[in-house]
């Protein structure tokens, strides 16, 4: 009777053992996400890959959903580290840009199609990647008056409207059939340099060359 009630409290592990588990169940569900979409994860199949009961899973997530809200959640955390990184070494703010490009690209070359259009099955990870979008408006709002001041982006432009339009783009990815016909990456390569040759001075023009051309060549 001891054991049992013992077991029904949970797995039994200090908090900071059940933490790490979380964080690699994360990580190992977001490798799956990306690899095979959404729908193909089956939650006994990640129990059996990390080598822990579904009984211990579910204790951990109550669901599907909400592993892959954590798993975005995780995502938007470690991107937000990396620009704050390079926001403090960095000389301008157009290398702030180029961080987050080459970060997204990546980033998009690694996921499976499925995975954006399965995204649509799943409002609250839909709304939490909204909020998190609308949170990092008021950032990047400031990044472009910077580039303003250091004559690289023009003075002409109604940034509110460009940043609302470029987080538009993940909305395209979720809901448009685009991705049916062209690689992810080349998608939002083209949206973004469509956005980018538009705001930028002839000054901030030439830097995207010269970092299209570093990019070609492997940067």
């Amino acid at each position: 009777m001891t054991n049992r009630k013992h077991t029904s409290k949970g797995v039994g592990r200090p908090h900071c053992d059940r933490e790490a588990l979380k964080m690699k169940v994360v990580e190992a569900a977001r490798k799956a996400f990306v690899s095979l979409g959404i729908r193909h994860v089956r939650m006994d199949d990640l129990a059996a890959s990390l080598s822990i009961s579904k009984r211990t899973l579910y204790e951990l997530f109550s669901d599907k959903e909400e592993l892959l809200l954590q798993v975005m959640m995780e995502q938007h955390r470690k991107m937000n580290s990396y620009i704050a990184e390079t926001t403090s070494r960095v000389q301008n703010v157009l290398e702030v840009v180029f961080s987050f490009y080459a970060w997204r690209s990546k980033e998009l070359g690694e996921v499976n199609p499925l995975f954006f259009r399965e995204l649509r099955k799943y409002p609250r990870v839909i709304d939490c990647i909204h909020e998190e979008q609308r949170a990092n408006d008021a950032k990047a709002l400031k990044y472009f008056h910077m580039g303003v001041e250091q004559g690289i982006f023009r003075s002409d432009i109604n940034f509110e409207i460009i940043i609302k339009a470029m987080s538009m783009q993940l909305d395209m990815l979720i809901f448009s059939d685009l991705t049916e016909d062209y690689p992810l990456a080349d998608i939002y390569r083209e949206i973004t340099l469509l956005h980018m040759r538009g705001i930028t001075t002839l000054k901030g023009v030439e830097m995207v060359d010269e970092f299209l051309g570093r990019a070609c060549n492997g940067m």
